[in-house]
């Protein structure tokens, strides 16, 4: 009798922990998990490396609270230079929450869309929701492209009862570990590699 063999070859990050942003209310603590990065620091947008002109990408990330006693809202806010914004515009990133059909939804450049501390979630009881974010590359683009998504710096909070409230990885006591910098107004910047 033959024997037939099949291999399949799956990329490790296929059963990577989906990237997460988490808040615990009891705790006052927004942290941030999923694959890790260059840098040792949570990486919530690995599906966005190494882009190619044609690529369509899609990553999801989940969004978190327990222990809210009133009303507690996430924001996402991306850091982008001159150089940078104008090397990424041909770009198109599309994000919602939750469903499409009724969650928050908007369209532009990898830098516009995030521009400023954009709301992602409100939760008012524990629970989850989801960010859908789906890049784009034109055809039309050369490859310099591929590494620029890599200058973004990320910064994430979380708002409960009108305190502001900066991300940290996961695990870590302070917003600075992990080589994450912190900004200027508390929040933590997470530099997407």
């Amino acid at each position: 009798l033959p024997i037939c063999m099949v291999a399949l070859a799956v990329p490790a990050r296929a059963f990577a922990e989906t990237p997460a942003i988490a808040y615990d209310g009891n705790a006052h603590q927004l942290t941030v998990s999923g694959a890790t990065g260059s840098l040792g620091e949570p990486d919530l947008f690995p599906a966005f490396k190494d882009l190619m002109p044609g690529d369509v990408r899609e990553q999801q990330v989940e969004v978190r609270a327990m222990g809210v006693k009133s009303q507690v809202r996430v924001f996402v806010r991306a850091v982008v230079d001159h150089e940078t914004a104008h090397l990424l515009s041909p770009i198109t990133l599309t994000a919602s929450a939750g469903d499409a059909s009724d969650g928050w939804l908007q369209t532009g450049t990898p830098g516009s869309v995030f521009a400023y501390p954009t709301q992602v979630a409100t939760f008012t009881s524990d629970g989850s929701t989801v960010l859908n974010l789906q890049l784009s590359v034109p055809t039309s683009v050369g490859n310099e492209l591929a590494d620029a998504n890599k200058t973004i710096r990320w910064e994430i909070t979380a708002e409960d009862d009108g305190e502001t409230i900066p991300a940290q990885p996961a695990g870590s006591k302070k917003p600075s570990l992990f080589g994450l910098a912190a900004t200027g107004d508390n929040s933590l910047a997470l530099l997407l590699t």
